[in-house]
């Protein structure tokens, strides 16, 4: 029998319509504790949707979306935020709180309307930040640091939230390629040493394949297919999904897949016939 320690996330044919477009359909996954997924397929297949119904950030209908074995709808918005927390694409921020002050916003599930921090919350805090790598930002203001430092901070908040599920969307897009990988590795390294179930909406496929331990790949508000980066990262599925044509490789380092998309010149100079004059 399933339990919620191996399942923290299980969703039962979900359906969601944004007025009378159907944008999910039939929806059933169960997520594994301590892995890192991610959620891949074109723009409009469903991806931040499905996020969202999982975060009831989007109320799904009963007995469709379950988180720790309850249902998301019996749940109140600070209970949802005792057992997951969410890193939004957007992670810009106009006040000038501290980075502490931010990570401690994690905090507030667990702190009464009139309470301040204890030294407990300020402990978790350290520890969110040390394992993000931001301890030594915790005095500057967060509108004085790069967006890759943000991002982490941001990690380091949901963190502090001492939660066993993060989920994530497309929380690399607006970085450089070395903060996506920083970012990529804080997550991946999360799920390894404090057990933490990931579940990422991702556009790259080659960050997506080289980080992720599952991958689901959704067209057209339905689960096309679900597994590791290699079952799920196929020639096959590239060109019936996004309709590409590609070329597909293990990474000689990690042994992940790697995609490299090929043109219509480069099958036409594969397939043709020198001429002899």
């Amino acid at each position: 029998m399933e339990s919620r320690v191996n399942y923290p996330i299980k969703i039962q044919n979900l359906g969601w319509k944004y007025g009378d477009r159907q944008i999910l359909t039939n929806i059933s996954l169960a997520i594994e504790k301590g892995y890192f997924y991610s959620i891949i397929g074109p723009n409009g297949s469903g991806k931040t949707t499905l996020l969202r119904n999982i975060a009831k950030s989007l109320v799904p209908k009963p007995q469709s979306v379950f988180v720790e074995d309850i249902d998301v709808t019996k749940l109140n918005s600070k209970n949802m935020a005792k057992r997951l927390s969410v890193v939004p694409q957007n992670t810009n921020i106009e006040f000038e709180f501290t980075v502490t002050d931010i990570v401690l916003m994690g905090r507030s599930p667990y702190i009464g309307r009139f309470q301040a921090e204890t030294s407990s919350d300020l402990e978790i805090a350290q520890r969110a930040m040390r394992a993000t790598n931001t301890w030594h930002l915790r005095d500057k203001r967060i509108t004085e640091i790069s967006g890759g430092e943000r991002q982490r901070v941001i990690v380091a908040r949901a963190l502090a939230q001492d939660t066993g599920i993060m989920l994530l969307d497309e929380p690399v897009s607006q970085l450089d390629i070395n903060h996506q990988i920083e970012l990529m590795e804080t997550i991946q390294r999360l799920t390894k040493t404090k057990e933490i179930t990931a579940v990422s909406v991702m556009h790259d496929l080659n960050l997506a394949a080289q980080y992720s331990d599952y991958i689901i790949l959704m067209n057209e508000g339905k689960v096309v297919c679900q597994g590791t980066p290699h079952e799920v990262i196929t020639e096959e599925n590239i060109k019936r999904v996004y309709k590409l044509d590609s070329y597909i490789m293990d990474n000689p380092v990690t042994g992940k897949p790697y995609i490299m998309h090929v043109s219509k010149d480069d099958r036409l100079a594969k397939h043709s016939v020198p001429i002899l004059i």
